[in-house]
């Protein structure tokens, strides 16, 4: 298990003084569940594109706002593929970081809903994805990407997060 902390929290930024980086600018991204399992998942197949992308966010100034359920779906993930223990540390290291919970205003609950009615693939489609799209719709002013590896974002016309 990796060090989530190390990942999300700005450890990674650049030194300002001794850098010929320009002034971050601020990135709103929101997390997806399967970017935190790859960031702690030493073996998963993302990991070190995840940890890539992750350093690259960082230093652009990313904040990264989760769903209600990304920290539920990350534990369930990392309790059945790796241990329930690895699943203890994650939600130990992952309160620590407090991460800015965004969610729908319950009038708008429904664009969850609408978004997985829409889907058509024949491939199991999260109802979890559908919730993160209706907060990228809802909040597209102010979410630019999400940080996911799942291509059902960029089927539905969001935009993840990558490297240049």
């Amino acid at each position: 298990m990796a060090n989530l902390s190390k990942y999300l929290s700005g450890k990674f930024l650049l030194d300002p003084i001794t850098s010929n980086q320009k002034t971050p600018m601020v990135l709103d991204i929101l997390l997806d569940a399967d970017a935190l399992v790859a960031l702690s998942k030493t073996d998963d197949t993302n990991h070190s594109k995840a940890i890539q992308i992750s350093n690259y966010l960082q230093e652009k100034g990313a904040i990264f706002y989760i769903s209600p359920f990304t920290i539920s779906e990350v534990v369930t993930v990392l309790s059945y593929k790796v241990s329930h223990q690895a699943a203890k540390k994650f939600l130990k290291e992952v309160r620590k970081l407090a991460l800015p919970l965004l969610q729908l205003p319950k009038e708008s609950i429904t664009l969850a809903d609408d978004w997985f009615i829409k889907q058509s693939s024949k491939k199991r489609i999260s109802y979890h994805d559908c919730y993160n799209m209706a907060l990228l719709d809802k909040y597209q002013n102010q979410l630019q990407v999400i940080f996911s590896f799942d291509q059902i974002y960029k089927k539905n016309g969001f935009t993840l997060a990558q490297l240049p």
